[in-house]
C-alpha cells in the first residue's frame, strides 16, 4: 500500500538506485542503505540509512531504526561477495534472517532469470538457487523477481560512447532495465496478497546488437557502429563465468517473454526507451538533442 515503508538494501548500486526512484513514485516512504554515500540518496529522497547490508548486525539496526516492515533485497556476487559463492549465499541468508526477526510483512528478493537452467560454470547465477530456496522455507512472507540481463550495465557497453556500441554478444538477447525491476517491485508490494510465494520474470525487450545500435542511432540522432566487446574464444579464456550466461542466453533462453512481463508492466522500457531514460554517453554529453 502506498506511503509505506520499504528498506532497500544496497541501495546505491544500479538495481537499488533505480528501485528506490520507482518506489518513491509509487508513493512508498523509502529507506536505503549505503556505507557511506548519504547525499545520492537524499538527492533522491530516499532516507539514507548508514549500513553494511551484508552484516547481520547492521541488518538489525537498520530495521529496527526505520521500522521498515517491507524489504527489497539483492545480492552482489562480483564486489560485495568478491566473486565467492559461499559469502553471496551467506549475505542472502542475513538479509532473510534479519526481515524474518523484524517481523517484515513482505521480502522481495531479486534473484535472476531462470536460474536453475544455467550450467554450472555460472556461478554467480547457481547461488541464486541456494538463496530462494532458503527465503522459501524460512516462513518469511516473500516474492521473487527474476530479471534478465540489463541494458544498465556500464560493462555491456564498454562503455556506451557516442556512435559504437561494444557488447559480449551479437546474438538475440532478452533484456530489461532496473528501473522496470524497481516498478515490479512496487506492484508487489501494494498487491502482497496476489504476489505472496510467487515469482516474477523480468523481461522487458529483445533483440540483437544490430537492432540495439539502430535503437541508439534513433534516439541520439548520430550513426552507431556496433562489434563484438571481444573475440568469443577471449570471453571463453578470461571471463568464462560471464561467457557460459551467455551460452544459456544466446541458446535462445530464458523461457519468458516480453509479452507477459507487459502485462503486469505495460509501459516496460525497449531499448529505445531505455537509452532515452538513461539519457546520457560515459562522457556525460546528452544522447540526442
Amino acid at each position: 500500500m502506498a506511503g509505506e515503508k520499504v528498506l532497500v538494501l544496497n541501495a546505491t548500486g544500479k538495481v537499488g538506485r533505480n528501485t528506490c526512484r520507482a518506489l518513491k513514485e509509487a508513493g512508498f516512504e523509502v529507506f536505503g542503505t549505503t556505507r557511506s554515500n548519504t547525499s545520492e540518496l537524499t538527492k533522491m529522497g530516499v532516507h539514507p540509512v548508514t549500513c553494511n547490508y551484508t552484516d547481520r548486525t547492521d541488518l538489525d539496526r537498520a530495521l529496527a531504526e526505520t521500522g521498515a516492515k517491507k524489504v527489497f533485497s539483492i545480492t552482489d556476487y562480483f564486489l560485495a561477495a568478491k566473486s565467492k559463492p559461499e559469502v553471496e549465499i551467506q549475505h542472502g541468508k542475513n538479509a532473510i534472517d534479519a526481515a524474518k526477526a523484524a517481523k517484515v510483512d513482505h521480502f522481495i528478493f531479486v534473484s535472476v532469470v531462470d536460474a536453475e537452467c544455467f550450467n554450472e560454470h555460472v556461478k554467480h547465477i547457481k547461488t541464486k538457487i541456494i538463496i530462494e530456496d532458503y527465503l522459501r522455507q524460512s516462513g518469511l512472507p516473500f516474492s521473487i523477481l527474476r530479471p534478465t540481463a540489463f541494458f544498465d550495465d556500464p560493462k555491456n557497453w564498454n562503455p556506451l560512447k557516442k556512435g559504437a556500441l561494444k557488447f559480449l554478444s551479437t546474438k538475440t538477447i532478452k533484456y530489461c532495465a532496473t528501473y522496470d525491476i524497481g516498478r515490479a517491485a512496487a506492484v508487489m508490494f501494494k498487491n502482497r496478497d496476489t504476489w505472496l510465494s510467487r515469482s516474477l520474470d523480468v523481461i522487458a525487450w529483445e533483440g540483437d546488437l544490430s537492432q540495439v545500435a539502430k535503437a541508439l542511432e534513433k534516439v541520439g540522432g548520430v550513426p552507431v557502429t556496433f562489434k563484438l566487446a571481444m573475440p568469443i574464444f577471449l570471453r571463453r579464456l578470461f571471463l568464462k563465468d560471464l561467457h557460459n550466461m551467455f551460452l544459456y542466453f544466446e541458446a535462445g533462453g530464458p523461457k519468458g517473454s516480453p509479452a507477459e512481463f507487459r502485462k503486469v508492466i505495460p509501459e516496460a522500457l525497449s531499448a529505445e526507451d531505455w537509452f532515452r531514460f538513461h539519457g546520457f554517453y560515459s562522457n556525460g554529453e546528452k544522447i540526442g538533442a
